[in-house]
Parts: structure tokens; sequence; C-alpha cells
């Protein structure tokens, strides 16, 4: 008997579920229900909102990877922030990642370089400058083998420079609010939706919590919202405990998602995890982060980044 073909399950959720607008999945932003709008400092900063980059003094070395079983997507990459040499703070990122290999097959390589200034003690303004770069399977889109769904067999789907903006503001000692537009040029594609974020949270030596909303004006083809709350508590200066919940109206799912680290002087690891408790395609996102504390002055609690 001859053996049979073995064939992959294809993706199980919607192409816009699996993309997530192109965000870079970092474990502290998806533990945390992606609210890190206000206080995602470090390598976060470096995705989310770059006006958070001088919130810590730091040298940090990030590698990181993503998974999303239902989706089949997987994301390999890095980042660095320095917020410690100077007044003006810079960081660099990228990732490469893979969406249902067997379906549509969109390939994405994600780079961001990202500069930021504080404007006295409360107030910093940031710019992130975007390459994306993107492919998929020929024939693979909703219209078949055309132009408007997938290109040419020679050429990316979307090949493109464009650049977010953000501001933050230290209210108190304790609260702070911040801002962030994405794909600032409006390329016009769900590939990369114009956005509009903010947030304000509170935060103390070991708790931090964070409400955030989005508005993408693309995807959808009208405006649609996101909230996402979020929450840190550090034990022991070691180990980072997160919580978060995020519901989407574009994708009309509910999401809760959990998150541990651990710190050390030179190091931490970080995992982070988001399950789709509502939606008519329920998804898991998983995130691995580890990173290296460069510049040993900005080891331990406080100053590495984040609440740790």
């Amino acid at each position: 008997m001859c053996p049979g073909i073995a064939y992959a399950d294809p993706s199980s959720t919607s192409i816009e579920q699996g993309y997530e607008l192109g965000e870079i999945q970092h474990p502290r932003s998806v533990a945390m229900g992606n609210a890190a709008q206000v206080f995602g400092g470090s390598t976060t900063a470096v995705f989310v909102n770059p006006a958070n980059l001088p919130l810590y003094r730091v040298y940090h070395l990030e590698a990181l990877a993503a998974l999303g079983p239902e989706a089949r997507r997987q994301s390999y990459g890095g980042a660095i922030a320095d917020s410690s040499t100077s007044r003006l703070a810079g960081g660099f990122g990228g990732t490469w990642s893979q969406m249902d290999p067997d379906g549509i097959k969109r390939q994405f390589t994600d780079l961001r370089l990202a500069i930021a200034y504080p404007l006295g003690d409360r107030f910093s303004l940031g710019a992130t400058g975007r390459f994306l770069r993107i492919g998929q399977k020929v024939s693979a889109g909703p219209l078949g083998a055309s132009l408007a769904s997938d290109g040419t067999r020679e050429e990316p789907v979307f090949s493109a420079f464009t650049f977010d903006a953000g501001a933050a503001v230290q209210v108190s000692e304790n609260i702070r609010i911040a801002m962030s537009g994405r794909n600032l040029t409006a390329p016009g594609t769900a590939l990369a939706p114009l956005a509009v974020a903010g947030g304000i949270g509170f935060s103390t030596s070991t708790v931090t919590i964070e409400a955030d909303s989005l508005v993408d004006f693309t995807t959808f083809g009208s405006a649609r919202a996101r909230a996402m709350l979020g929450a840190e508590l550090l034990v022991a200066d070691r180990f980072p405990l997160r919580a978060g919940y995020r519901y989407d109206a574009g994708m009309k799912t509910h999401a809760a998602s959990l998150g541990v680290g651990y710190v050390e002087r030179k190091f931490s690891v970080e995992f982070g995890g988001r399950r789709d408790v509502v939606g008519d395609h329920p998804a898991t996102l998983l995130s691995l982060g580890l990173r290296f504390f460069i510049d040993s002055a900005s080891g331990g609690s406080g100053d590495t980044g984040e609440t740790f």
C-alpha cells in the first residue's frame, strides 16, 4: 500500500486575527492585555510608544520569540534600548514572522528605529521609523490571483517606510498618561493600519496598573476600538507577576492574559500568554523574552525597565 500524503492543518483564525495589526508581541505587553502605552519602557517602548524610552535609565539587549498556534504564526527577533548614555534615548528592534504557512503563507520583516527626548522632568516626545516588508503566497488572497490581493510572484505585497510618534506626561509621582500614533504616513492598507492609542497608569516600586485604548482606522473599513487593562506585581524584587484583559471591537473578541518573569542583576526572562475567552475563532498567543542588562548600574529594582 502506498503511504498517504500528510497535510498540515491550516489556520483556524481569520487573517486579521492572526496578523494582530502587525504588532510585535513583546511578552510584557502580551501579559498585560497589550496595555503598555504608559509604562512600557526599555525595549517595549521601541514597539509600542517611543516616548517611554527615557522613562528608565537603561542599556538593554533582548531576544524575542512569539507563537500563535491557531493562526500558525511564529515570530523571532530582538531589540536594544539605550537611555543611559545621553539624554537622547534610542532603540532598534526587528522581527521576522510567518503566518499560516499552508494557507496564505504570509511572511513579514519589521524593522524599527526609535528616538526620544525628555523635555524637563515630566514630559517626553518620541518617534519611530518603521520599515515593513510583507510577502505571501500567490492566489491565496480572498480574490484569488489578483494584484489587489497578493501582488505578483516577484514582488512583495507591501514594502514601505512609515513612522510612529508618541508623547508621555508624568502627572504626579505615581500617575502618568501617554499616547501614540501608528503608521502616520497612512498607507491605506490593513498591513500597516493607521491607529491612535493612549492610556493612563498608576505605578509604585512594586505595583503597576494601566488602562489603554486604541482606535484602528484602516483594518475594518471604519474605525474600531480596542480596550486594554493590565496589572503587574513585583514579588521579592525578582518575580514580576502580570495579568490583563483586552476587548477588541474589530475582531469581536474578549481575551484574558497572564505572565511571569524572573529578574537577576544581569538578565531577565519573561513569559506572557493571552487567550481569547469570547470570540468566533478563539486564538492563543505566547511570547518569550530574554533580556540582558548591559549597563550593570541598571540591574535590580527600579531602573531596569518597566517596574523592575
